[in-house]
Parts: structure tokens; sequence; C-alpha cells
């Protein structure tokens, strides 16, 4: 299976990760324009496109990627950095090897998942909305939702007089990134005396925002999906997190600075090491661990 299959499949299987691909090289670099390595949000790459001193800068690199969702431009040289570009993250070569490479880092992130509870005409018009704003839509009932609903979902209970007490009850407890109830104060009021009846505590019920969206004046039912729509969009784009490795994955490997070329160093990864007075020391390459070895360099407390 090539890179671009293996693209396909995470894609089919909603894995976010990033697609590195080499733009540009000058000799003696061994990754051409055209090599392309996958990194998944665990840190385990698919394919190649360079190693020593290059590897641990695309590793932490493409974690920022998928923190932010924004591609950038990796310009690894032993020339000076572009500080007048954006969009590009310049490093000082310092491998033996020398070169440069630049290399493009490119997010792939699942669509983010709005859950409707319901269905009335505001939960109709969120589904359009939701689906234009290129959100993966699932509409539940009350009986089901709270299957759908993980910590990256962005959550409104729309039932709006058909279910309420349900629809409410089946969301409270889940901690989506937004969690919005479509009733007035009143109402609101009145369902979350019944939630704390049913045992439901004040720090779930905290959660809720109510009444779901920002105020723009609305009056018709689809203003009020298009205000909550657009508080949704607010959280989304201002309040990002990491995306977080399943329990099964290993985290994102940690880093050391070698202390002959000051290059990162990816720590579980790393070939070649050195210990001094009980600490380790890790290195890039072999060079670099040999001259750290020398004894005058040793000897150093």
């Amino acid at each position: 299976m090539n890179i671009l299959d293996q693209c396909n499949e995470l894609r089919a299987r909603e894995e976010p990760f990033v697609l590195a691909t080499v733009v540009a090289y000058k000799s003696p670099q061994s990754a051409k324009p055209g090599s392309k390595a996958i990194i998944k949000s665990d840190g385990s790459t698919i394919g190649w496109v360079g190693g020593g001193c290059v590897q641990p800068i695309v590793l932490r690199e493409a974690k920022t990627t998928l923190q932010t969702g924004k591609p950038k431009l990796l310009s690894i040289s032993p020339e000076g950095e572009r500080v007048d570009w954006k969009g590009v993250e310049s490093y000082r070569m310092t491998c033996e090897g020398g070169g440069s490479l630049e290399i493009y880092l490119e997010p792939v992130l699942p669509k983010p998942q709005l859950v409707i509870v319901g269905s009335s005409p505001v939960a109709e018009a969120l589904v359009q909305l939701g689906e234009l704003l290129d959100f993966k839509v699932v509409t539940a009932e009350p009986s089901g939702a709270s299957d759908h609903i993980n910590e990256g979902s962005f959550v409104v209970v729309a039932t709006m007089g058909n279910g309420d007490e349900e629809g409410l009850l089946s969301v409270l407890g889940t901690r989506p990134r937004y969690l919005g109830l479509v009733a007035s104060e009143k109402k609101a009021k009145a369902l979350f005396a019944y939630a704390r009846e049913k045992g439901v505590t004040d720090e779930d019920i905290a959660v809720v925002k109510c009444p779901a969206g920002i105020e723009i004046g609305s009056e018709t039912l689809p203003e009020i999906a298009l205000s909550i729509m657009a508080e949704i969009t607010r959280v989304r784009r201002t309040s990002a997190e990491p995306i977080q490795a399943s329990s099964t994955e290993k985290p994102i490997i940690s880093e050391a600075t070698d202390p002959i070329c000051g290059m990162t160093v990816a720590v579980e990864n790393a070939k070649y090491t050195s210990m001094v007075n009980g600490e380790t020391f890790y290195f890039c390459c072999l060079r670099c661990k040999e001259t750290f070895d020398r004894p005058q360099l040793v000897s150093i407390s």
C-alpha cells in the first residue's frame, strides 16, 4: 500500500495525521522532492522525508500542526532564517551531512462533529448550517444521544417542547467542547430543576450554555440556528485543544538537545547516547557522540 492509499485509509477511519512532503532540497540530502511521510497523532511515522537532524524537527512541528490545524513549510538549512516569511518555520541544519530541505506539512483532520438532539425546526436549520460549515452532522434521539458524544463534539439540544426532559438528561454528564440548550430562561430553569430531582449535579448543569447562541437579535427560528452556529464557530476557532492520542497509543515522544551540535533529538528513539555522572546525553549522529565521548569532554562534571 502506497502513502496516498494509507492517507485515504486514515481519512476513512477519521484518524488525524500530518502529510509531510519534501518540496525542495540541496545536496547532499538524500530525501528528494516528492518524498512523503505520514506522521500520526502518537508520533509514529509511515514513509520517510529525512533522518538524523531532520526527523525530530519534523515530528515536533507535525505535533504543532495537528494542534493548530494550520499547514506550514519547514526550511532546514545552514543558511539564514526566513524571518520575513509567513507560514515558514526555519531551522538551522547542523548535521555533518549538510545540505538543505524544505518540507511542507499538511494536517489532515476529521471534520468536527455536531450532534443535534431533537427534530424541531431549529434542529433542521442547524443540520443545514452544520453541513454548510463542514461539520460532521449527527442527528440523535434522546435515547441514544450520549453514544455519539465525545470530548471534541459540539452538542445542541433542540427538542423545543418535544421530549425536552429526555433530551436534556441524555446529554448531562457528558463533557463535549460545546453543550447548548435551545430554551427560554423560564423553560431552562424548570428543566434544570427537574434534572436536579433526578440526581444531576450542579457541576453537570453548569456546562450547559442556555440559551444557546450569541446575541444577534434573533427573531425567527433560522436566525436562532444562525446565532447558535456562530457561537459554535467561535468556540471551534478560538478554543482548539490539542488532539489527544487514545489510551492505546503512546504519547508524542519527548526530546533532548544534542550537546555538540544543538540539534533536537527524539529521546525515545535516540540511537546514540552517553551517560556522565548519572545523566544521559542524546546525540543526533555517531560523530556528535564520539566528539562528546572524547576523554577531555567526559571528565566534565
